[in-house]
């Protein structure tokens, strides 16, 4: 990764299905030396270690809300740093929406004692919307329409490159803001459109909101099975005529 490089992994293009080629939502964003990760989902953990990054190595965990598929390697996390001989020792933030730390609180509760930090500091803030720095990254935050705690993210370096990622969500208005003109937007496109469900895309409205948006580049990702059996790309592209990706696990892209 050269100098002032953005770095963006896929660590999960799948959902809640077991899956041997699509593990659950999560996305690594390194950047100047940190790595910021987006959602965890299971699978995830091992990902990083295909990547050398261990539980040492990430600096913040931003969650787009709590649904297991974007939350469950959160546990085996929390747990693995407390390792006696390998013990983390690095300061950890966690940022979501309002009701994260409640949910957190009772994943706590449930666990006992097993997930608690013993020789770092865990903090957690919660962010209804606004723009806030984090390091060397200017992160916006921004309502999406899936739950109340959805939240999608906006990720720019100090070089102005953008990424943006919606975690889940319907067509909406934040996200579109969220992508405007971004260098990439990574979006979610659950379902094929004959199967499409509140709360998701399909690939029309995907290509729909990723016009709009005006966003250069675009990865869809959070493809349930049906999606792998038909063809969205074309439908897609009906509308969205920029550089168009179907995410992968472990695909990688520079900015």
């Amino acid at each position: 990764m050269g100098l002032n490089q953005v770095k963006i992994t896929i660590l999960g293009s799948g959902t809640a299905v077991p899956s041997l080629h699509r593990n659950s939502s999560g996305v690594l964003i390194q950047d100047n030396g940190t790595n910021s990760l987006v959602d965890f989902g299971y699978g995830n953990l091992r990902q990083l270690l295909n990547l050398e990054v261990t539980y040492h190595d990430i600096d913040r965990i931003f969650f787009t809300h709590n649904h297991p598929d974007h939350v469950c390697d959160l546990i085996p996390f929390l747990f693995g740093s407390r390792y006696q001989l390998d013990t983390r020792k690095k300061d950890l933030e966690i940022i979501a929406g309002p009701g994260f730390q409640d949910f957190f609180d009772k994943l706590m509760l449930a666990f006992k004692h097993w997930l608690k930090p013993t020789e770092y500091k865990l903090n957690i803030s919660e962010i209804d919307e606004g723009i806030r720095d984090f390091g060397k990254l200017k992160v916006q935050v921004g309502k999406v329409k899936h739950i109340a705690m959805s939240r999608g993210y906006r990720f720019t370096n100090d070089q102005g490159k953008s990424v943006a990622l919606s975690g889940d969500t319907d067509y909406c208005e934040g996200m579109i803001e969220l992508g405007r003109d971004a260098d990439l937007m990574i979006l979610e496109c659950a379902w094929p459109d004959d199967e499409k469900t509140d709360g998701h895309l399909g690939p029309t409205l995907a290509g729909k909101l990723a016009m709009e948006a005006n966003c250069k580049k675009l990865c869809l990702t959070h493809f349930y099975p049906p999606c792998d059996l038909e063809n969205i790309r074309n439908t897609v592209q009906k509308n969205y005529k920029g550089e168009l990706f179907l995410a992968r696990d472990l695909m990688q892209f520079d900015l």
